[in-house]
């Protein structure tokens, strides 16, 4: 951009300024991704993502001119980069090079390798007039007539054009050799061409130094997940994802709301995160681009914390282990959500008994409790009852208590609700489900029959697949 053809001003008055180039390189390029780190040891791009204007130039603006949804999603983040990148166009049009001057980390980097770079300037002093044209055509603002390798130099050699005594020659290497004037074009070609070089030997290097950061982070990724996994139970750390969740809990039920209700074993990966980022991705939409690096980040705590229970030993997952399999319900002790106690003995109550597991932001939960509702009247007449786990409710939580009872009493629900202790074997069951709405039918004993149904019963398919489950169970309770 300082080729763009307009007078420029003087940068004399600004030698401060130079200065913050130096900071940006220290605080954006070094110790802040060395300091704010993400749960994978991972810093942010700093200076790229909220400093250079390059980003935005070449890639955001071109893309949002062809794609309608990129700039839907554009933000406040883009409106800064905009005006940064603005403000250096204009600031190049009065003054030459302004972001190299001042905020570039790269010209910050090469301005402390000057003194010991192999192409330098040199003054011959008993050549040199004093006449002070090479400080006037210096656009760096460096007389090189004192400080010949001066830290703004940048080798352009308008310096030596303006000498009228050609006093002011390139010199290669450590040793005393000048390059004569003849040769003066060549040796700038070649000094290009290596830099050129050196520039994308750097690149790969850094690339490489950024495989093996990413690698050792992984690996202390890794290590760290293994200790956290010793020193946290399963439910603590399930305790975590609820917390994570209910920090955003207005996006989450944006989310969650999008989901599609007849969601199946084959749609869930095997990381909750992996799935929670899908439907972050087909609702993604909806949110700012704030609020959907904030869901973004969630994703990557969830999936940190489902590789922490992943690793967690076969010992302490065992206890856990019928749930997952889905053979049998976990003895338990709770109560209602009008505060009556209830236990395992509501099995044995019934010849069935469907367990409708949900929470208050599901839409595709809440769109169902009239059918579960309808359910409950028609199985109470062939000894079955439909039981209702909202998982928002565990461990007393009042205000999921309160958010499930309207829910319930808007949609004319009578059935049953009930909770437990989250950090029971029950509340391991019910935290280990990963879809929403999830349907099991119960026989006497407690025992799972048939296979859970995922997805809302206001689907005909979904209802048949349920009433086939029911109809097992009924017929096993006949033959005893």
């Amino acid at each position: 951009m300082h080729k763009i053809p307009s007078p420029k001003l003087s940068t004399k008055k600004l030698k401060p300024l130079r200065y913050l180039k130096y900071a940006v390189l220290l605080v954006m390029v070094v110790l802040l991704p060395l300091l704010v780190v993400n749960e994978l040891g991972m810093g942010d791009p700093f200076f790229c993502k909220y400093l250079c204007p390059q980003g935005v130039l070449e890639g955001a603006i071109p893309l949002s001119l062809t794609n309608a949804g990129i700039r839907a999603a554009l933000g406040k983040l883009f409106t800064w980069k905009a005006c940064i990148l603005l403000a250096v166009i204009v600031g190049s049009v009065v003054f030459y090079r302004p972001f190299c001057k001042w905020l570039c980390p790269l010209g910050a980097f090469y301005a402390l390798l000057n003194k010991v770079s192999l192409f330098q300037m040199r003054v011959d002093t008993h050549k040199c007039v004093s006449c002070g044209a090479c400080a006037k055509a210096c656009k760096m603002d460096v007389d090189i007539t004192k400080t010949p390798n001066h830290a703004e130099c940048i080798r352009c050699g308008m310096c030596m054009k303006a000498c009228p005594t050609d006093a002011i020659q390139y010199k290669f290497g450590w040793g005393t050799n000048q390059i004569p004037k003849q040769q003066r074009s060549k040796a700038m070609k070649i000094h290009r061409i290596a830099a050129l070089f050196l520039s994308l030997v750097l690149a790969f290097s850094l690339a490489a130094c950024g495989q093996g950061a990413s690698s050792a982070s992984s690996a202390s990724s890794s290590a760290a997940s293994s200790a956290a996994a010793e020193s946290k139970t399963e439910e603590q750390l399930l305790a975590e994802e609820n917390e994570i969740l209910s920090a955003n809990d207005a996006l989450w039920e944006k989310v969650f709301s999008s989901m599609d209700k007849n969601v199946t074993e084959t749609t869930i990966s095997a990381n909750y995160g992996d799935f929670l980022l899908s439907a972050v991705e087909k609702a993604k939409d909806q949110f700012s681009d704030e609020e959907y690096k904030t869901l973004t980040a969630d994703t990557e705590k969830i999936r940190a914390i489902e590789e922490q229970i992943a690793a967690l030993a076969p010992a302490e997952d065992a206890a856990s282990s019928a749930a997952a399999q889905g053979t049998a319900f976990p003895k338990f002790e709770g109560s209602d959500l009008e505060g009556n106690p209830v236990n395992n003995s509501l099995f044995a109550g019934n010849a069935f008994t469907v367990v409708n597991f949900w929470f208050n932001g599901c839409k595709p939960c809440v769109e169902e409790l009239d059918d579960l509702n309808a359910l409950n009247e028609k199985v109470k007449a062939q000894g079955g009852e439909v039981i209702g786990i909202n998982t928002e409710t565990l461990d007393g939580n009042q205000q999921g208590i309160d958010a499930a009872k309207k829910l319930l009493e808007t949609t004319g629900a009578s059935y049953r609700n009930i909770y437990f202790a989250s950090g029971s074997e029950a509340g391991k069951f019910a935290l280990n489900i990963m879809a929403f709405p999830t349907t099991y039918v119960f026989d006497r004993d407690g025992n799972v029959v048939g296979q859970p149904l995922l997805g809302g019963i206001d689907k005909e398919e979904n209802l048949a697949a349920l009433q086939k489950n029911i109809d097992a169970a009924l017929a096993k309770d006949s033959a005893k």
